[in-house]
């Protein structure tokens, strides 16, 4: 693999004010295109520090990028710390001037003076028009590597990297990626349950990201080759997760869940006290759940409970809110009310407070109604705050549907 850096600049990005969301970007894309990207700094509007920076990562990599610190203002210091490391000076560059006044033109401006540092450029280096904004792209060898120096600007980022970085660097081997995504197992289990997969194809990396209720097995491939040895490991994972598998690539949970409500004809209604109306935000998000989803009810309060899905108020009283009974009447009234295949509801203590010994917090009741009747589940999540309470609580419930969905057979119910 061809090796590449990545340098990320800005005072910003090291306080916590902006998020470095090119050097993900540029990973993706180099990787494409068969570069290893090795590492990643980030270092802040420093002169010294840039041109440190970019001299050590042109003597590691093929390949180095920076992005940022090429505006007019004079915390930006990208092209002076690059002449710096080259050891020459600074140039006026008319012809990149010009187009700097011709793009201001065209929107009816004019530049001030301050813009004028931006046609500000190393000497004996390439500029690179930038056709998605003022600051020019620049690029130069050093060390042996082939560095472009880049604008912070997203837009302007990629513009540069798509129609002036790729074209000028080589491609190295094809790489193949892809995830397989499994619900309700953890990450220690997953990985002893594949092994026999990750055995039998030593040509693909394996590697493991771990979500709440959700896992992720990542594969990857290099070569001529990597794309059929890929897909052959994703196949073999899929079939030895079993049900637990949801999704190949950019599927999620939710996705998954929709798309078998879908392709079965059927919809679901949701009833949430707990989750507070995030079971069906999720569903909804995606473009055409309208066809599965028919609607659902926040039962946050009691009255609700009673008056909206016909909660038995003798039953509240017994059993309390958090409780299977009421979970199931939940389920069932839903689905009653708005006419849909399933119902499913969530009921439980998200915390911080209002636990008790018998039922503290991160305890769950899930129902799910259907055609054959109601089953229901207690969960019992570990201390992992309101937020992840809720959020495995969605998740437990999508894979509960997505599951009894593919069963066919509800029977069971």
């Amino acid at each position: 693999m061809r090796r590449a850096e990545i340098i990320a600049i800005g005072d910003e990005l090291l306080s916590g004010e902006t998020v470095d969301t090119n050097s993900s970007h540029i990973d993706r894309t180099l990787e494409g295109h068969g570069y290893a990207v090795r590492r990643h700094q980030t270092v802040p509007d420093d002169e010294a520090l840039i041109a440190e920076a970019l001299d050590e990562a042109c003597a590691r990599a093929e390949v180095v990028v920076t992005t940022g610190g090429l505006g007019p203002t004079q915390d930006d210091l990208t092209f002076s710390a690059v002449a710096r490391c080259l050891g020459v000076e600074l140039a006026f560059h008319a012809p990149t001037w010009e187009r700097i006044v011709a793009r201001y033109a065209s929107r009816g401006r004019t530049p001030t003076d301050n813009n004028r540092r931006q046609a500000n450029l190393p000497a004996g280096g390439e500029p690179i028009v930038n056709e998605a904004g003022t600051a020019p792209g620049f690029t130069a060898t050093w060390r042996g590597a082939r560095f472009f120096v880049l604008p912070g600007v997203p837009r302007e980022m990629k513009w540069l990297l798509e129609n002036a970085v790729l074209p000028r660097i080589p491609s190295g081997d094809l790489v193949v990626r892809t995830t397989v995504s499994a619900a309700g197992i953890g990450e220690s289990a997953l990985e002893a349950e594949i092994q026999p997969v990750v055995e039998a194809h030593p040509n693909v990396r394996f590697g493991y990201r771990t979500q709440i209720f959700v896992n992720q097995v990542k594969l990857l491939g290099r070569g001529p080759d990597a794309g059929a040895e890929v897909q052959a490991a994703a196949a073999a994972v899929e079939a030895q997760l079993g049900p637990r598998y949801f999704g190949e690539g950019e599927v999620t949970l939710e996705g998954a869940t929709l798309e078998a409500l879908k392709a079965a004809g059927q919809t679901v209604a949701t009833a949430e006290s707990c989750t507070g109306g995030y079971l069906a935000k999720v569903l909804t998000d995606i473009p055409g759940s309208s066809s599965a989803v028919l609607g659902g009810v926040v039962a946050y309060a009691n009255e609700v409970k009673v008056n909206l899905l016909g909660v038995s108020a003798e039953v509240l009283d017994r059993e309390g809110a958090v409780s299977e009974a009421v979970a199931r009447q939940m389920a069932s009234g839903v689905r009653e009310t708005l006419g849909a295949t399933w119902g499913i509801s969530t009921t439980g203590v998200a915390g911080p407070g209002g636990g008790t010994p018998t039922k503290p917090v991160g305890t769950v009741w899930l129902a799910l109604a259907g055609p054959q009747g109601v089953e229901s589940w207690l969960l019992e999540w570990s201390p992992r705050g309101r937020d992840g309470i809720r959020f495995a609580t969605v998740r437990s419930a999508l894979d509960r549907l997505r599951r009894s969905i593919l069963d066919g057979d509800t029977e069971r119910l």
